[in-house]
């Protein structure tokens, strides 16, 4: 469905298969994308993976469990680039599913609410990066110490160059629809006290035992 949005405003679109065990690679390629094979398991090594291999002026990251809705997204973020004044940007996001705290189904309110005080307010969002690929390159991609909120880390620094740089950061005004699978798999508490814990005065914090709410450290070595 991206591919097909996209395929009028002559969007290069590479998905990096992270030695994936299903036809990921397979539906890619059926609808034209560029598929890049990585195998090591560090998710800021995959998204640099993709970079180096994109051959265009400007580039924007999507996490696979995120969809983009809006058919003019791409068309907005070339107009945005096209303007000195702006450095890059990113996009509000939206849980799939809602009110998973008053014993209904998905996030929860106060989970998604919360979880935008603890993350999202330093830097930009997670689920959605755009900027252009001098700028990537100045900045060195992302950081491969970081074993989760890799983003996180990303948006904070894109948020200092830009102001180094006296230019602007541009929220794309439509949000981008997140998975909330691994929220709904631990107890709100737990979350939140994980959602905390990573996010420092200036930065993010890169020690392994604080991201086990993300991934498995010990199965990606």
């Amino acid at each position: 469905a991206l591919y097909e949005k996209t395929m009028r405003e002559k969007v290069e679109v590479i998905v990096v298969d992270n030695d994936s065990t299903d036809k990921t690679a397979e539906i890619a390629r059926e609808y034209g994308c560029r598929v890049v094979h990585f195998k090591r398991h560090n998710i800021a090594a995959v998204r640099n993976a993709g970079a180096r291999k994109a051959m265009g002026e400007y580039l924007a990251f999507v996490d696979a469990d995120s969809s983009i809705i809006p058919e003019d997204t791409f068309v907005n973020i070339h107009k945005n680039l096209e303007d000195k004044k702006v450095f890059g940007g990113g996009s509000r996001m939206r849980p799939d599913k809602i009110n998973r705290l008053f014993g209904l189904f998905g996030f929860g309110l106060i989970d998604f609410l919360l979880y935008m005080l603890a993350v999202d307010l330093r830097g930009l969002g997670l689920v959605l990066f755009y900027l252009r690929k001098s700028d990537f390159e100045e900045m060195k991609g992302f950081d491969e110490s970081f074993w989760a909120l890799e983003d996180k880390d990303f948006g904070i620094r894109m948020k200092k160059m830009a102001k180094t740089k006296k230019q602007k950061l541009v929220h794309l005004k439509k949000p981008v629809v997140t998975s909330t699978r691994k929220n709904n798999a631990t107890s709100f508490s737990k979350m939140f006290r994980s959602y905390l814990k990573l996010i420092e005065k200036d930065g993010v914090r890169k020690e392994e035992n604080v991201h086990d709410m993300f991934y498995d450290v010990d199965n990606l070595r």
